[in-house]
C-alpha cells in the first residue's frame, strides 16, 4: 500500500494560503529524499496548446521549482514537443504557447526547454518488456536528469479516460518519435450517419489520410499514424470515433512508455497531480472546455498508480459542475466511474493495466493535510 498526501485547495485565511501550503506538502512528502546538493531535477510540465486555456498555473511551477532550489537541486523546467510538430516549424508553436500561457522566465523562475529538443529528435531509446512496445524513445533531458517531479493537470482524456500521473509520465516524457509509437492505434472510424462532409477535419488532418467521397469522410489507413486528437476535435457534429480496443492500446502504451520513463530515471521520481479546472480535455488539446468537478486542491506520491487511483477516487466522490460535460454525460451524482461515462474510456483499464506492469500499486494511504 503506497501512502499518498492530500492538500485541499480550499484557503480560509492569508497565512493559509493554497500557495503557502503546497511548500509544506512538498515537505511532508519527502521531496528531499530525492534531491541532493547541485544535481539537476527535472520538473515535466504541460504548457498547453494555443486556444487551450485550462493549463496549469505557472505560479503552481514555480513553487515546486522553489522548493528544489530550497533542497540544494537545480530545477530544469522541461516539456517535449507535440506530434503537429514539424521540423520546418522547429516547434515555433511550442514557443508561441510558453510565452502566450505565462510558462516564462520571470513566471515560474527558469527558462522551460523542450526535452527532447525543438524538433523532438533528441532522445534515448529504453527496452520495455510489453504487450505493445519493445522500447521507447525517452526524452533525453528526462533520462539525463538525477531525478524527475511529474507535475500533472489533472483532466479527462478522450483516449486514455484520465491525464494524470502515468500519462504525464509515459506519453509526457516520451521524444516526439516515441509519441508517434504509442498513438499508432489511434485511427478514427467514420460515423457516417453524423458526417455532413463539412470537410473541417481534413483540414486538420497532419498526414493528410482524410478525404471526401460522395460527401462523406473516408481514412486512408496507410496513411492514418493515429493522431485523432486534431481531426475528432475538429468535427462539430462527432462524426469521427476512436474505438474501444484502440484506446485500450493505447492505454497499454502508455503505461509500458512510463516503464520506460521508470527506468531512465532511475526509480528517482515524484508526482503531483492537481485538481484544478478538471476539465474533459487535456492540457495538449486545440481547445478547453469548462470545469467539470469543483477544484479539490493537489495529491503528492512517489507511486504514480496510487496517486492515479486517488485522483479517480476524488472526482468519483465530488458533485459535479452544472452546465458542464458532467451534465453533459449525465454524470452530475458522485459516483464510481465518472470519467469513463464522460470520455467512454474507463480510466481504470489503465491503471489496472499499470499495476500489473509494476508501475506501482492502487491500494493507498490518504494523508490531508
Amino acid at each position: 500500500m503506497s501512502l499518498v498526501h492530500y492538500l485541499e485547495a480550499r484557503t480560509r485565511y492569508t497565512g493559509g494560503s493554497f500557495m503557502a501550503r503546497l511548500g509544506s506538502l512538498l515537505d511532508a512528502a519527502g521531496l528531499d529524499e530525492l534531491i541532493k546538493p547541485r544535481e539537476w531535477i527535472a520538473i515535466k510540465i504541460e504548457v498547453g496548446e494555443l486556444g487551450h486555456l485550462g493549463y496549469l498555473r505557472p505560479p503552481l511551477v514555480r513553487a515546486v521549482a522553489e522548493k528544489v532550489m530550497a533542497l540544494g537541486g537545480e530545477p530544469m523546467i522541461v516539456d517535449t514537443t507535440r506530434l503537429n510538430t514539424v521540423g520546418s516549424k522547429v516547434n515555433w508553436t511550442w514557443l508561441e504557447a510558453t510565452a502566450a500561457n505565462g510558462f516564462a522566465l520571470p513566471v515560474i523562475g527558469r527558462e522551460p526547454i523542450l526535452a527532447d529538443g525543438y524538433t523532438g529528435e533528441e532522445y534515448e531509446l529504453f527496452p520495455v518488456e510489453g504487450e505493445e512496445l519493445g522500447g521507447v524513445e525517452v526524452a533525453r533531458s528526462v533520462s539525463e536528469a538525477r531525478a524527475l517531479i511529474v507535475v500533472s493537470h489533472v483532466t479527462a482524456h478522450p483516449f486514455a479516460g484520465l491525464s494524470g500521473a502515468v500519462t504525464s509520465m509515459g506519453l509526457g516524457c516520451s521524444a516526439r518519435r516515441g509519441k508517434w509509437r504509442i498513438h499508432e492505434p489511434l485511427q478514427p472510424v467514420v460515423l457516417a450517419d453524423r458526417c455532413d462532409g463539412c470537410g473541417l477535419c481534413i483540414d486538420h488532418c497532419l498526414k493528410q489520410a482524410l478525404s471526401l467521397s460522395e460527401k462523406i469522410v473516408k481514412v486512408d489507413q496507410e496513411l492514418c499514424s493515429g493522431c485523432a486528437y486534431y481531426c475528432t476535435a475538429a468535427c462539430p457534429r462527432g462524426a469521427l470515433a476512436v474505438e474501444g480496443d484502440a484506446a485500450h492500446r493505447f492505454q497499454k502504451r502508455i503505461v509500458e512508455a512510463a516503464g520506460a520513463v521508470h527506468v531512465a530515471a532511475m526509480g528517482k521520481l515524484h508526482f503531483l497531480n492537481f485538481l484544478l479546472d478538471v476539465g474533459p480535455y487535456p492540457d495538449y488539446y486545440p481547445f478547453s472546455d469548462v470545469a467539470m468537478v469543483p477544484d479539490l486542491g493537489v495529491l503528492s506520491g512517489r507511486d504514480p498508480v496510487a496517486v492515479d487511483q486517488a485522483t479517480l477516487d476524488l472526482i468519483d466522490q465530488t458533485p459535479g459542475i452544472a452546465r458542464s460535460m458532467a451534465e453533459e454525460a449525465d454524470a452530475l451524482a458522485p459516483g464510481l466511474g465518472r470519467l469513463g461515462r464522460i470520455t467512454g474510456v474507463a480510466p481504470e483499464s489503465l491503471l489496472e493495466y499499470a499495476e500489473k506492469f509494476g508501475l506501482g500499486t492502487r491500494s493507498y494511504d490518504l494523508m490531508q493535510l
